[in-house]
């Protein structure tokens, strides 16, 4: 089937791209003329390009996807997230791709969405916990799902809105805690750190765009899915097992940085929904991923 994704050479967007492209589908990705397309590896090639800008709507009218995934989202970095200019002009892309979905016939229309939605909480969660944004990110996010999915309705698209937790996997920006704590480890002495107290459901990026690509096989399954592991961590935990790894004589300054504002201390979600209607994420696998991850970037920072 043709698939139309934007927000490609992004982390979790290069991952759902090679999904499409090893199932058989055709792909026509949107990009900046600046974007680096480096996580794609070999993928480049197999798929179709156009710039914004270009004329990328005559591109998308002549592909006529049967799906957009819309993975596009400016101001995603935490410095970024309580601009709120910034992250209301995503509204406006996203408006366009719904009106040209509408235009060529598209029949599904896919959105990711964020666990910062539901605010603060402190258990695992399902898709009926309501949503309480604290920043300008996730109270747009929030505003983006009201607007794909009354569109989506009045129109007669299937809609899909995934909602992400954490996270990992090769590929991913450095001034994300993963890959910032290798880079650290392999360059300096120390890092400092918050207390480390909050426990996170890490998920393997490439199950989470395996979970996204799946949308496009689903019927009549509409709505709201977290997209999560079911094995939380406390971070102190996690970050002391990469350290451990690399170089036990690491020091790791927990408690010298505050948590930034909105901060959650406990991210898992309830999957059960994603199970039932789409996808059945596999989870077992972290700690072979997590070292995965471990050497690819211990590798790419070695011979910086």
């Amino acid at each position: 089937m043709k698939a139309f994704v934007t927000g490609a050479s992004g982390f979790i967007g290069s991952y759902l791209v090679k999904a499409l492209v090893d199932d058989g589908h055709e792909v026509l990705c949107l990009k900046r003329p600046t974007s680096n397309l480096d996580g794609l590896d070999d993928y480049v090639d197999k798929v179709q390009w156009i710039d914004n800008s270009d004329d990328w709507k005559e591109s998308f009218r002549a592909f006529k996807p049967f799906i957009v995934y819309n993975l596009a989202w400016d101001g995603v970095a935490a410095e970024d997230r309580i601009i709120w200019e910034k992250q209301v002009k995503n509204i406006n892309l996203q408006q366009e791709l719904l009106d040209l979905a509408h235009e060529t016939n598209c029949r599904k229309f896919v959105g990711v969405g964020s666990q910062s939605e539901y605010g603060d909480f402190e258990c695992k969660i399902d898709e009926t916990y309501p949503a309480h944004p604290m920043t300008a990110y996730a109270a747009v996010k929030a505003g983006a799902l009201t607007i794909m999915k009354s569109f989506c309705e009045i129109k007669g698209i299937d809609w899909y809105w995934f909602r992400l937790f954490p996270l990992f996997g090769p590929h991913e920006a450095d001034r994300w805690l993963i890959p910032s704590l290798i880079k650290n480890i392999m360059t300096k002495e120390y890092m400092d750190l918050t207390p480390g107290d909050q426990k996170l459901a890490y998920l393997y990026v490439g199950e989470c765009a395996k979970a996204i690509e799946m949308s496009i096989y689903a019927n009549g399954k509409s709505g709201v899915y977290n997209i999560c592991s079911d094995n939380p961590i406390p971070l102190k935990a996690l970050v002391a097992k990469i350290r451990d790894k690399i170089n036990p004589d690491f020091k790791l300054n927990f408690g010298a940085l505050p948590y930034r504002y909105g901060q959650s201390m406990y991210m898992e979600g309830d999957t059960s929904l994603l199970r039932k209607n789409i996808y059945n994420l596999r989870t077992e696998d972290f700690e072979r991923r997590l070292n995965e991850t471990i050497d690819y970037y211990v590798n790419q920072y070695r011979y910086e």
